[in-house]
């Protein structure tokens, strides 16, 4: 078997609260994610919801037909005609080669929840992936990173988007020339290996079919998952503003009430202990609008909805959403009150800060008539690569202990090292400057008492530039000469990034420059448990 469980705590208390079923947390939510009953009563449910199955089918087929997906996904799509299909859904920004590896990894997990649940609850469940592309943090999706050096240092690669006011990925531009310069970048930085060219081949392929960064990710995905059945859907999408206008209509006539329920959920997460992952007030009016090319957030100002240009009346945004429902967008609350209308959602699947942001929208859904869906904890997984593990046996070292306590580990094999070559020699410094200032301050100080101080520093500033250098001369010896420490740095560049998973930093393609674009259908049908407990995947 390729895969092993770790048992990570998770940084963020309620979602691991939440992902080890405490009572506290799950209290926040409407169902349980580990239990089958669960399932069986949010299916029992749904049954019961009427859906705009035929419109939602039609526009889905033509965005996923023009970015050229595979015939299974298609044929999944046709099947959410049918009354007892369902789906499970979750999302992500859309980020450059398509971002850090979670993304991967929740689209793996879409596709496996799906077949899991469809044999379990035996009916049609098929993987939904949100594409947000409206989200207009540029700074965000604009980068990735990579191993370099051989795998001893973690480097940054910023594609030049020309970025302009709050506009949104799926509005900006993605220019032929600069990506072709962003992936020369890339590729310059990869090994040339017997499946280089595929992957060039599809990622430029990919980027000049596209005339947006969000159409960019959609094609990749389409490329990537498109055999195994997901269906993508971008957030901007013409048909998927139609068919939100009902919603956006309730936002805007049940606005105070909406806010209200928000700020007491706030109170409830934080009477738990738990911290609070949305700032909510009651003036937010948790839409946005847009004026122009550029995504503005509305707030409520009395009786008023306004932004930094506009200022509208309930009646005038009323008449918008009914006139130019492409005007509204949702925010990181409406979203999942978009995607509950939309689609006939089994589970939502999420990280463990869209599950802290979901701890607030249980009444909120239930204000419009909505149950909130199932919402399952994302899975985690970390790529152990063959060469990493000999690196891990040479130092006597588990991926476990690496994911777990690395700076533990490290700071005892530090302690164990010997000396450097000139210890003795900058211990002789340090006596002699002390040996030589000591009468010179004892002068001074019969001369001026009052300049002890003054004295006491200086000596300590002397001190100091000894160990300075010193420290300089041991990371040098380190980085050039210790064979040892350029092990232990490529195992934290692959393994734990700045500290954090691999999953959070690390790019997908460059590990499909070394084991091929079909690692993804390995990845697929993988035996990964969905228990919350972090994987690894022994490439």
């Amino acid at each position: 078997m390729n895969v092993e469980r770790v048992a990570l705590p998770l940084a963020n208390r309620l979602a691991r609260e939440y992902q080890q079923q405490n009572e506290s947390a799950l209290s926040l939510f409407a169902h349980n994610p580990y239990q089958d009953q669960s399932y069986r009563e949010r299916l029992k449910w749904l049954s019961t919801q009427t859906f705009e199955r035929k419109q939602l089918a039609e526009g889905l087929h033509n965005f996923n037909e023009a970015i050229g997906t595979h015939p299974e996904a298609l044929k999944n799509i046709e099947l959410l005609k049918q009354p007892d299909t369902y789906v499970v859904i979750g999302g992500q920004q859309a980020g450059v080669l398509t971002g850090p590896l979670y993304t991967i990894n929740k689209a793996v997990h879409l596709i496996q929840a799906a077949r899991k649940l469809s044999a379990e609850l035996q009916t049609n469940v098929v993987p939904v992936f949100w594409i947000a592309g409206e989200d207009h943090d540029i700074d965000e999706i604009d980068h990735v990173y990579w191993a370099a050096d051989s795998d001893t240092r973690l480097h940054k690669e910023r594609l030049k988007l020309r970025k302009k006011g709050r506009m949104s990925a799926s509005k900006l531009a993605l220019e032929e020339e600069v990506c072709m310069q962003f992936l020369d970048a890339f590729f310059q930085e990869q090994t040339e290996t017997a499946e280089t060219k595929n992957v060039r081949e599809l990622l430029t392929r990919t980027a000049k079919s596209s005339a947006t960064v969000a159409e960019w990710f959609a094609r990749l995905m389409a490329q990537l998952f498109g055999k195994h059945g997901l269906i993508l859907v971008e957030s901007s999408l013409p048909f998927v503003r139609e068919l939100e206008r009902p919603v956006f209509q309730q936002v805007i006539e049940q606005n105070e009430q909406m806010a209200r329920l928000l700020v007491k959920a706030k109170d409830r997460i934080a009477a738990a202990g738990y911290p609070l992952q949305l700032e909510v007030d009651e003036q937010q009016a948790n839409l946005f609008i847009y004026e122009g090319e550029d995504r503005l957030l509305l707030s409520r100002h009395l009786d008023r909805f306004v932004n930094r240009r506009q200022s509208y009346s309930r009646e005038e945004l009323l008449r918008l959403v009914q006139e130019q429902p492409e005007r509204f967008s949702a925010n990181v609350v409406t979203r999942g009150l978009m995607q509950e209308h939309l689609f006939p959602t089994v589970a939502f699947i999420g990280g463990p800060g869209e599950i802290a942001y979901w701890a607030y929208y249980r009444e909120v859904f239930e204000l419009f008539g909505m149950q909130m869906p199932i919402v399952l904890p994302r899975m985690s997984i970390t790529l152990v690569e063959g060469a990493h593990l000999r690196l891990l046996e040479s130092l006597e070292l588990t991926v476990e202990q690496v994911l777990t306590d690395f700076a533990g580990w490290k700071a005892e094999w530090e302690k164990k090292q010997g000396p450097h070559p000139l210890h003795e020699q900058f211990a002789s410094a340090r006596e002699s400057i002390l040996a030589m200032y000591r009468p010179l301050v004892e002068e001074v100080l019969r001369l001026d008492p009052g300049m002890r101080g003054l004295a006491e520093k200086n000596s300590a500033l002397l001190l100091e530039q000894v160990s300075f250098l010193e420290e300089r001369l041991i990371r040098s010896l380190q980085q050039k000469e210790d064979v040892a420490y350029n092990r232990i740095k490529r195992i934290e560049t692959t393994l734990l990034p700045e500290g954090g998973l691999q999953e959070r930093k690390l790019c997908f393609f460059p590990f499909a420059n070394k084991y091929g674009l079909e690692l993804i259908d390995r990845l697929v049908e993988a035996p990964f448990a969905h228990d919350g407990t972090h994987q690894l995947f022994f490439v």
